[in-house]
């Protein structure tokens, strides 16, 4: 952020803060010194710099009688004391029983439906598509034992 009447040769406002904090040293800060001692527009900076900081010590020496904290923390809500388990519990034994059953539970149906792809499942295992049967598709047939070479 430049001064809003600086010249092209004058210092950024930064620049002066800074050595007002003691930032800039050696052939810079006397190079800066010199510009703000001759420059009517780095001047008033440099003034406001000095004495926003002496504002700033004087606030560090003022100490105040009240203790803040004892006034406000007997105010503030209890926090609620954690809950103690009983030494004979295990943690994470309420959700061990559900995750037991729906595992029991996929492997029974897995079983169950590997047993029925195996057997059949109790039903006639009939082909889904006939390629070599004597009848053409689409025949019509009165009954379905007539028109079958097999009798199905």
């Amino acid at each position: 952020m430049m001064n809003d009447q600086a010249g092209a040769d004058c210092p950024r406002t930064e620049d002066i803060s800074a050595l007002m904090d003691g930032e800039v040293e050696g052939h810079a800060s006397e190079v800066l010194r010199m510009h703000v001692a001759q420059c009517s527009v780095c001047q008033p900076v440099l003034l406001r710099f000095t004495a926003m900081r002496e504002d700033l010590v004087a606030l560090r020496e003022i100490r105040s009688d009240v203790d803040i904290a004892a006034l406000v923390l007997p105010q503030l809500p209890k926090a609620p004391e954690p809950k103690r388990r009983p030494r004979w519990s295990w943690p994470g034994l309420s959700q061990l029983g559900p995750r037991a059953i729906g595992g029991a539970a996929a492997l029974g149906l897995g079983a169950w439906l590997g047993l029925t792809l195996v057997t059949g499942g109790g039903a006639a295992v009939r082909p889904a598509m006939s390629v070599f049967y004597g009848e053409p598709p689409g025949a019509y047939c009165a009954g379905l034992p007539s028109c079958s070479s097999r009798g199905r």
